[in-house]
């Protein structure tokens, strides 16, 4: 496995304000931005956070989710994970997006980005 970036992931559920907060802390302008498909969930991206917004029961599916690493394999790295005692989790909804909990109970976000 290959870990290309890591983000750290911040809950909300007022976007707006969270966004304008953190774009004054980072003075930095929003990355990217999109709606998970059928998950009434949003994440703007700045760089090294995401904001992942949507109301208090969107926001329950990822209550341990603390972070996002962008990885160049998913094969490979849902592997590696299987084999260090890593329990699979899920997904956000995302073909592209794996939920991973380690041995404290946080979640990571395991996503396939082969281009960063």
């Amino acid at each position: 496995m290959s870990v290309r970036a890591m983000s750290v992931v911040v809950k909300t559920t007022d976007r707006h304000a969270a966004v304008e907060q953190y774009r004054a802390l980072l003075e930095a302008d929003v990355l990217e931005e999109f709606e998970i498909d059928d998950s009434g969930l949003t994440v703007t991206v700045l760089p090294g956070l995401s904001i992942l917004s949507g109301t208090a029961v969107a926001l329950s599916r990822a209550e341990s989710l603390v972070a996002t690493a962008f990885v160049d394999s998913f094969e490979n790295t849902k592997a590696q994970l299987v084999e260090t005692g890593w329990t699979m989790a899920g997904s956000l909804g995302s073909p592209n997006s794996l939920l991973a909990r380690d041995a404290t109970g946080s979640i990571i976000e395991f996503v396939e980005r082969p281009d960063h």
